[in-house]
């Protein structure tokens, strides 16, 4: 009989109620917001969420997908990516349904740092040739938008999302920081948090992307071209490492 792990439990519990939530958000947003700015802002990126939750729900139904390498480090950065909405909609829009997804998305992840499937991973240490050059460019990241982010907090003319987005965007990315110091002091030891980083971040602009993409197609809003050229062109400086990382896990021998 199989034994279900405990951080496997919680990963699916908040994965669903991500999904579930981000669906009454789409169907209800009238209910849902209490005012029209925040639904034009939010419910763009309900549809996204629940677009990226899905895919996300039906991949972990799949036997191949669970038994590769990089499953594990994926989950946990899809942990990292509904931790930050869950951040954002607690902040800006507090209801029952964002407060247990925040309690749940801290749930799954410290269940899943201390789970033996991930020391396990950890014990891989594996070492790229550039480690310097991907731990350089995960800790520029961080401080750019960590720097944004208090600029941001400290502007009268924020609104709520915007500061809910900020204070995400301190607490998450100061995790990118932490891992990409410790990836150039011990890049043995930190690559799988290095990775995990570099994953959530391209979750966080490939959501931005689509955002971009979303929002005019719903709201009748403008096309912002200068926006979605910035964010893409960031969105391919930190993806190409992503991808060399993980052929680096995905290609090492089996023991």
């Amino acid at each position: 009989m199989m034994k279900l792990q405990k951080h496997s439990v919680f990963s699916f519990l908040v994965l669903l109620w991500f999904v579930a939530s981000s669906l009454v958000n789409v169907l209800f947003p009238k209910e849902i917001y209490p005012s029209y700015g925040l639904q034009a802002t939010l419910y763009p990126n309900d549809v996204i969420n629940l677009f990226l939750g899905v895919v996300a729900l039906l991949l972990c139904t799949l036997k191949a997908a669970r038994k590769s390498r990089l499953f594990l480090p994926f989950r946990s950065a899809m942990l990292l990516f509904i931790l930050y909405n869950a951040i954002v909609s607690v902040y800006a829009n507090t209801n029952g349904m964002d407060i247990m997804l925040l309690l749940l998305a801290i749930a799954a992840v410290l269940t899943l740092v201390e789970a033996a499937e991930y020391q396990k991973m950890l014990e891989m240490e594996l070492s790229p040739t550039n480690d310097r050059r991907y731990a350089s460019i995960l800790i520029v990241f961080a401080l750019i938008f960590i720097l944004r982010a208090l600029l941001q907090l400290f502007n009268k003319d924020t609104t709520a999302t915007q500061r809910g987005v900020s204070l995400a965007d301190i607490l998450l990315c100061s995790l990118w920081l932490a891992n990409g110091i410790g990836f150039l002091r011990n890049p043995k030891r930190c690559f799988l948090p290095a990775f995990i980083s570099y994953i959530h971040g391209s979750l966080l602009f490939l959501s931005l992307v689509l955002y971009l993409v979303v929002q005019p197609l719903l709201l009748d809003t403008p096309f912002q071209v200068v926006d979605f050229v910035v964010i893409s062109g960031m969105s391919l400086a930190g993806f190409l490492p992503r991808i060399l990382l993980g052929k680096q896990i995905h290609n090492r021998p089996k023991v």
